[in-house]
């Protein structure tokens, strides 16, 4: 996997989370704070916050399960592609 699958998974987030049903303030806090990590690790920089991008990752699609399927989709996904660039 690499740095392009990464980032085409993080448009199809995008798309998925402006077609459904509006988000609380600490999912999209929390979404904001993954994705900045997400582009700090593709720029070669280290990530912001100290627990692995995949870990949190799944656990944002935990949260979006139920309300959210197709962004928890998505999420999973974007998952197992950070894992397999070793993030």
């Amino acid at each position: 996997m690499d740095h392009q699958s990464v980032k085409q998974s993080l448009d199809r987030l995008r798309a998925a989370l402006e077609s459904g049903a509006p988000l609380d303030d600490q999912l999209k806090s929390d979404l904001a704070a993954l994705d900045a990590d997400i582009h700090r690790l593709i720029d070669g920089q280290p990530p912001q916050a100290e627990t692995g991008l995949v870990e949190r990752a799944r656990e944002l699609s935990l949260r979006f399960a139920e309300r959210h399927p197709t962004v928890a989709l998505v999420l999973r996904e974007l998952g197992t592609l950070l894992e397999g660039i070793g993030a």
